[in-house]
């Protein structure tokens, strides 16, 4: 599996306070030990919103938005419910 941060991904994670990046990071590497190994972390909260669109679960404010292509994940966005909306109608 390939995973490639997109530019808007970058750009709302600078937005975060440090202790949300620490999180982020988190979740991101339990997504990633979970494609790897198979082995679903609980409180993930994986999500699928469209076809190849998906989400995870930070905390209970806080989703990364990620496109998952054959063997390519896409990191998207980082934001709350209301952001994730905007994000989604945007694209």
């Amino acid at each position: 599996m390939r995973y490639e941060p997109l530019p808007s991904f970058d750009r709302s994670l600078k937005r975060l306070p440090k202790e949300k990046k620490e999180k982020v990071k988190e979740a991101i590497l339990n997504l990633i030990d979970f494609f790897e190994k198979g082995k679903k972390p609980s409180g993930l909260g994986l999500k699928k919103l469209a076809k190849n669109l998906w989400e995870i679960r930070v905390d209970i404010k806080i989703r990364v938005l990620f496109l998952l292509e054959d063997d390519l994940v896409r990191w998207c966005f980082v934001g709350d419910h209301n952001q994730i909306r905007q994000f989604i109608r945007k694209e």
